[in-house]
């Protein structure tokens, strides 16, 4: 399972910049998915997730520990509840967070519920930083949903994205998303 998440900032004083990656290793998988029926699903994560790598703002803080929230949403699309936070972890007296507040689509590839894509918004959080609004994507694959994830931060963008950037933007997270598969693929290799 692979999380990406591009930040569209607003124009404010102090903007996150960075990227931080997370792993569900030494955990056997990264999570399993449950059908409630009637078209809703919830992920589960197996905590602790683990920071795998982080730059810029995200700089020092490898090995930290965080849970995720487990998130319920329909298929296509739409999240149940806001995920505040989705997670959350403190080094060194500065704290770091994401709030999942919705999806906009949710599809699984082949109708398979061992591969999934969720797609939506949220907003990011660390002490000393202006919050700021982030794209979401999230991919897993695999029969026990055996995931990376990865939430970048790569650049400031005017208080109102045009649709150009946005798009722009998430490219670059999935493009992120792919080269850190192909790693995890090759390791296991």
């Amino acid at each position: 399972m692979v999380v990406a998440t591009g930040f569209a900032l607003s124009a404010q004083a102090t903007q996150i910049n960075g990227n931080i990656g997370f792993t569900s290793a030494p955990n056997p998988s990264g999570g399993f998915l449950v059908n409630n029926g009637g078209g809703s699903f919830t992920l589960n994560f197996n905590n602790p997730m683990h920071v795998d790598f982080g730059d810029g703002d995200y700089t020092g803080t490898v090995g930290a520990t965080t849970n995720f929230a487990s998130i319920t949403f329909t298929n296509g699309g739409g999240l149940t509840s806001p995920n505040v936070p989705e997670w959350t972890f403190t080094v060194g007296g500065t704290t770091y967070s994401f709030d999942l507040l919705s999806l906009s689509e949710a599809n699984f590839h082949n109708g398979s519920p061992s591969s999934i894509t969720l797609m939506g918004d949220g907003v990011a959080h660390i002490t000393g930083f202006e919050d700021t609004t982030a794209n979401f994507a999230l991919e897993a694959t695999g029969r026990h949903l055996s995931f990376a994830i990865l939430q970048p931060s790569d650049a400031a963008f005017p208080a109102v994205p045009d649709g150009g950037s946005t798009l722009a933007l998430l490219g670059i997270g999935l493009v992120a998303v792919q080269a850190l598969r192909r790693k995890l693929n090759f390791s296991k290799a």
